[in-house]
């Protein structure tokens, strides 16, 4: 069997091809396996990182609704805190103005009891000037001096007794 010339080339070819895909398959299949497990690798790690941001946003919402819940609470606890504190001031007003009204009440009985007490004093000294003034104008020395003795007499008998 004689070949030409371009069945040589075309069976060196071959065997070129056969030779380099055997020496050469291994190295580019260790190349693309090595290729596949950094790209495999990339994405394992993309795969925890996914799943540490799901993570970290899950405790982020919780930490903000824990939040929410947190100052919810604080609002109501200071309007709880306002609403004593205004009640507590009503009560405290109500009982200075209850106090104050007393006050007065006291105030005006007394001024009541002055006012009755300087009455019977002007009362008194106006009955004596008038007494005075009667005895001086309608009764002579005799009459005063036994009007005066009668007085006396009975002022002692009243202190005696």
């Amino acid at each position: 069997m004689y070949f030409d010339e371009t069945a040589w080339v075309a069976i060196a070819f071959i065997l070129f091809i056969a030779l380099v895909w055997k020496k050469g398959s291994k190295a580019i299949t260790s190349t693309l396996d090595n290729r596949s497990l950094l790209i495999q690798e990339e994405l394992d790690e993309a795969k925890s990182l996914k799943e540490e941001a799901l993570e970290e946003l899950k405790e982020s919402l919780q930490i903000q609704k824990n939040s929410s819940d947190e100052f919810e609470k604080i609002i109501d606890e200071a309007k709880d805190t306002a609403n004593k504190i205004i009640n507590d001031a009503e009560k405290k007003s109500l009982e200075i103005i209850q106090r104050r009204e007393e006050q007065a009440r006291q105030k005006i009985s007394t001024y009541e009891t002055e006012a009755i007490n300087d009455i019977k004093k002007i009362s008194t000294t106006v009955a004596i000037q008038s007494a005075r003034t009667f005895i001086q104008t309608n009764l002579d020395k005799k009459q005063n001096i036994s009007l005066i003795k009668n007085a006396s007499n009975e002022i002692k008998s009243k202190l005696i007794n």
